[in-house]
């Protein structure tokens, strides 16, 4: 038997580290076509996948699968089944983000189209 430190008895085990999605959001982009678009948003990118429950959990997934916390890499095996929801919602906020709208004149939203 462990005989436990004075100061911590009785004290719940510490929780795990909090996953860095913004690092995480960093390392998987190079694996996606659109990354030098989405780069600009890389902030919003990682609330976003913290915030939706599914991108969450397979954000979680994938950092177990690599290691992440110990190495901060992420490589395309990683992401196994993973992958089609990440690619998915890059796709997504790709055609989604200002950039692109601006290059299809639809950015301002409300502008007035030529």
């Amino acid at each position: 038997m462990v005989a436990e430190h004075p100061e911590t008895a009785g004290l719940a085990p510490a929780d795990p580290p909090a996953l860095d999605f913004h690092g995480l959001v960093v390392a998987l982009l190079p694996l996606d076509p659109y990354h030098p678009a989405l780069e600009p948003l890389i902030d919003d990118l990682a609330r976003i996948a913290a915030l939706n429950l599914q991108l969450n959990a397979a954000f979680h997934r994938i950092a177990a699968r690599s290691g992440f916390a110990a190495g901060g890499e992420v490589r395309r095996e990683h992401l196994a089944e993973d992958a089609t929801a990440v690619f998915a919602f890059l796709e997504y906020m790709h055609f989604a983000s200002p950039s692109f709208l601006k290059s299809v004149g639809e950015w301002p939203l409300g502008g007035v189209r030529g």
